[in-house]
């Protein structure tokens, strides 16, 4: 004899619950969905109401209490609703110092986490929209702590602005073969002695491949991008490099040199990281 999963009483032979408990508790679930839909709503509306923290934590308190939700419950349903308010702040591409300011309201009087913010990366994009914020206003973000004990030699005055951990570095090689080659042919002379005419390698033929030549990390300050490798380290100034180019999910830049070709830093950030080192380029520039 089983027991039911949802009451505990015997279900029956070979039966781990019972139908109207189930239904009961599909139509538990429905309930809790809908009022957590009600409370994301609430804390959405919030960045656009001057509601103030008591305010919002009353609203929250009676929606949580009138759907009977648990206090974890409410808690993810106000966790969806800042990583919703943040899609709908960045529906311009863009969180501006209003919705900053209500995004962390919210985040401080429900005390919430980084990390619980952070589970589907809503944080970090908070984040980075922020920094590029002050980037694009000349400002030099102070938004992110290094790590200590960088693998980079900083210089002075020199800050990190962002890292990305787990980066591909790749570089476009050439590779020569020749097409239209041939081995030739041994024409007999005396006994003995051959004469070997009409080899040729043929036209070479020159190929560009993107090869992957490390992986590491990328750390952007306001002076360099850095890579540092477990086989390659590097620094290139931005006062070196003539073009950028944006990819998905990198950055490519070309150095000043007659011969440069691109060097691609796969950050999986592409959008991010382009605007990153683009503005940072510009403000090195400006002073």
């Amino acid at each position: 004899m089983g027991n039911c999963v949802y009451c505990g009483l015997s279900a029956g032979l070979f039966r781990s619950k019972h139908k109207e408990c189930e239904v009961k508790e599909q139509l538990r679930i429905a309930e809790v969905k809908a009022v957590q839909g009600r409370v994301q709503q609430v804390v959405v509306t919030s960045l656009d109401q001057d509601l103030g923290v008591e305010g919002l934590l009353d609203l929250v308190s009676k929606e949580t209490q009138s759907g009977n939700l648990t206090a974890q419950e409410s808690r993810e349903a106000v966790i969806a609703g800042w990583c919703n308010g943040v899609d709908k702040c960045l529906e311009d591409g863009v969180i501006d110092a209003g919705e900053e300011k209500g995004l962390v309201r919210i985040k401080r009087a429900f005390d919430l986490s980084e990390d619980e913010l952070d589970k589907t990366g809503d944080h970090t994009r908070f984040v980075q929209a922020a920094v590029i914020r002050d980037l694009l206003n000349g400002i030099l973000p102070r938004r992110y702590e290094a790590e200590q004990g960088l693998p980079i030699n900083l210089q002075k005055n020199e800050k990190v602005v962002w890292a990305f951990h787990g980066c591909d570095y790749l570089e476009d090689k050439t590779k020569r073969t020749y097409q239209g080659g041939s081995r030739g042919v041994s024409v007999k002379v005396m006994k003995g002695v051959y004469y070997r005419v009409g080899a040729f390698k043929g036209e070479p033929v020159f190929n560009t491949e993107r090869v992957k030549v490390d992986s590491g990390a990328v750390y952007v300050t306001n002076k360099h991008i850095y890579f540092a490798g477990e086989n390659k380290s590097l620094r290139v100034p931005y006062s070196k490099i003539v073009s950028f180019l944006p990819f998905t999910d990198a950055v490519g830049v070309i150095r000043d040199a007659q011969t440069a070709k691109p060097q691609i830093f796969k950050t999986g950030e592409g959008w991010f990281t382009y605007n990153l080192v683009t503005n940072l380029a510009q403000l090195d520039s400006q002073g």
